[in-house]
C-alpha cells in the first residue's frame, strides 16, 4: 500500500506542479524581477572629453531638444580637471542648500527666495540640466538650466557688475524691453520698487543677485518658433562668486514660467530623457509638445497642485516596496496637504530622491536588511547613511525599489537609479536615497538620478505626469 501511495505522489506531483506553474513561475519571475545583480564598477562615468560627440547639436527634431548636464562632458560650465566622481559629489553637496530653499518657498514669500538658494548663491543649479536658448533679435545664444522647481527665467545682462561670462546685450536686441515698477507684471510679482522692476536677492553667505524684470524674444534652437514679448530677468549684479553657473529657464506652474508663457505654442506639456550617470557625454533629451504623449509603454498617475507650493508639481505615492517587501509606511506620510505643503513633488534640478523620516527609516532599514551579508562602511562625503564595501568580485545583488503611484502606476527603479559610488574607485556604493538636510521636513522630493533612463512627461494642461522606461544615454 505504501509503495502504492507513493508512486502515485510520484506521478501526480509532477502533474500538480505543471498545472500550477503559472502561479510558481510568476511568483519565481517577480522575485527576479524585484533584485538587480549589478556591477558596481558599470557605476562609474568615464572621464576624459566627449570623443566623437557632437556638443554643437542643439536641436534633435521638431520641438526636441538636447539636454546636457551642467557638469557634463559637451558643458561649458564643466568643472575643470574634475573627475567623474567629484562632479556627481558636487551636484549631490548642491542638494542641500537646494533642498533649503524647496523647502521655504511658500506662496506667501514668494520673492524672497524664487529661483536660487537662500543659503548660497554659489550653489546656484549644480544639480540641473542645460539647454540652449536664443534670447533677443537678433538671437543671442545662452546656456540656461531647466528648473521645475522655479518659475521666473533669468541670464546674465550687461552692463554686468561680477559677472564672469558672457552677458547677454539689451541694446543688441531690436524687441528688448525693460519693465517698469508699475507694469503689470512687475505688479503681479509683489516686487515693491521705483523705476525700472528690479528683484534683488541676497543669501545668507553674503552672495546675492539683482534683476531688472524684461521682456524679448525667446527661441529654442534656430528651427523653433520665437516666443514673443518672454518675461524673464535681466541679472545685471552679481556679489559673490554667484555667476559660475548658467542661467535659469524656469519649469514650474506659475504664470511666469516657461511653460505657462509658451502654453499656445507647447499646449503646457513637456517631457525630458535623463541619461545615466555612466554615460558618455551626460547628455538627453527635451522636448516640448504633447508628441510625446503617445510614447509605448508610458504610464499616467496624477499631477496634484498644493496652494502652499503652488509651483511645484506633486505627485500621489500611495507607498513603497524594496525587494519584495512592502515596507510599512505610517498612514498619511505623503498626503498632499495644502495648508503645510507636506506631500511628495518630483524635482529635475534635486539629484538624490529625499524622503521624510516616516517613509525613508523603513526604506532604508529593509535595503539594509536584504544586504546584510555585504560590510557596510561609512560615506567619506557625509552626505549618505547607508554604504557598503563592494566584494572582490565586484558584483551585487540589489534590490529594486517600487514607487507605487495613484492610478496603479508601479516605478520600478533598477539599480542603478537605486545605488551610487561612495568612492571614484568603485570600492564603495551607497543607496541613493536620503533624509531632508535637518530631518524635519514634511517635503519629500523625487531626485533625477531616480529618474535616469526614464521617460518623463509633464502634461500639465491634462494634470497628470507620465514614466515609461528609455534608454537616454543617445
Amino acid at each position: 500500500m505504501r509503495m502504492a501511495k507513493l508512486v502515485a505522489f510520484l506521478v501526480v506531483f509532477p502533474i500538480l506542479l505543471l498545472l500550477g506553474v503559472g502561479v510558481l513561475g510568476e511568483k519565481n519571475k517577480n522575485k527576479n524581477y524585484k533584485v538587480d545583480i549589478v556591477n558596481v564598477a558599470s557605476l562609474r562615468g568615464k572621464d576624459g572629453d566627449a570623443e566623437g560627440k557632437n556638443c554643437s547639436a542643439i536641436q534633435l527634431g521638431e520641438s526636441s531638444f538636447a539636454l546636457m548636464h551642467a557638469r557634463g562632458k559637451c558643458s561649458p560650465f564643466r568643472l575643470p580637471n574634475a573627475t567623474w566622481f567629484a562632479t556627481i559629489l558636487e551636484a549631490i553637496k548642491g542638494d542641500v542648500y537646494r533642498y533649503q530653499v524647496l523647502t521655504r518657498r511658500r506662496n506667501t514669500e514668494k520673492l524672497v527666495d524664487e529661483d536660487v538658494p537662500l543659503a548660497s548663491g554659489n550653489a546656484v543649479n549644480t544639480g540641473n540640466y542645460i539647454i540652449k536658448l536664443e534670447f533677443g533679435t537678433p538671437g543671442q545664444s545662452f546656456y540656461t538650466a531647466i528648473d521645475t522647481g522655479s518659475d521666473v527665467t533669468w541670464i546674465p545682462c550687461s552692463p554686468c557688475s561680477g559677472c564672469t561670462r558672457q552677458a547677454f546685450e539689451p541694446s543688441k536686441s531690436t524687441t528688448f524691453n525693460y519693465l517698469s515698477c508699475d507694469s503689470q507684471p512687475c505688479q503681479d510679482l509683489g516686487i515693491s520698487c521705483s523705476g525700472n522692476c528690479v528683484r534683488t536677492q541676497r543669501y545668507g553667505d553674503g552672495t546675492g543677485v539683482d534683476e531688472l524684470l524684461s521682456t524679448d524674444t525667446v527661441a529654442l534652437g534656430s528651427q523653433s518658433q520665437p516666443v514673443q514679448q518672454f518675461l524673464f530677468g535681466c541679472a545685471n549684479a552679481f556679489i559673490g562668486n554667484t555667476n559660475n553657473d548658467p542661467g535659469l529657464v524656469g519649469f514650474g506652474r506659475d504664470a511666469t514660467s516657461f511653460v505657462s508663457q509658451t502654453a499656445e505654442l507647447y499646449d503646457r506639456t513637456f517631457s525630458y530623457c535623463l541619461p545615466s550617470r555612466n554615460s558618455r557625454d551626460f547628455t538627453g533629451s527635451l522636448q516640448l509638445g504633447k508628441g510625446p504623449l503617445s510614447a509605448p509603454g508610458l504610464q499616467f498617475t496624477p499631477l496634484l497642485s498644493n496652494a502652499a507650493r503652488p509651483s511645484f508639481y506633486y505627485l500621489a505615492l500611495n507607498g513603497i516596496s524594496v525587494g519584495e517587501e512592502r515596507v510599512s509606511i505610517p498612514a498619511g506620510t505623503f498626503e498632499n496637504d495644502e495648508s503645510t505643503g507636506r506631500g511628495i513633488i518630483i524635482d529635475s534640478g534635486t539629484v538624490i530622491t529625499r524622503l521624510v523620516e516616516r517613509a525613508y527609516n523603513p526604506v532604508r532599514d529593509s535595503f539594509r536588511l536584504q544586504l546584510s551579508g555585504l560590510t557596510m562602511v561609512e560615506d567619506s562625503s557625509g552626505f549618505l547613511d547607508t554604504c557598503y564595501k563592494t566584494p572582490p568580485s565586484g558584483q551585487v545583488t540589489v534590490p529594486q525599489i517600487t514607487l507605487h503611484f495613484d492610478n496603479n502606476v508601479d516605478l520600478t527603479l533598477p539599480a542603478k537609479n537605486t545605488i551610487t559610488l561612495a568612492d571614484d574607485q568603485g570600492s564603495a556604493f551607497c543607496l541613493a536615497f536620503a533624509l531632508p538636510p535637518g530631518g524635519s521636513s514634511d517635503l519629500s522630493v523625487l531626485g533625477n538620478h531616480q529618474q535616469q533612463n526614464l521617460l518623463v512627461v509633464y502634461d500639465v494642461a491634462g494634470s497628470r505626469l507620465g514614466f515609461a522606461s528609455q534608454n537616454c544615454d543617445g
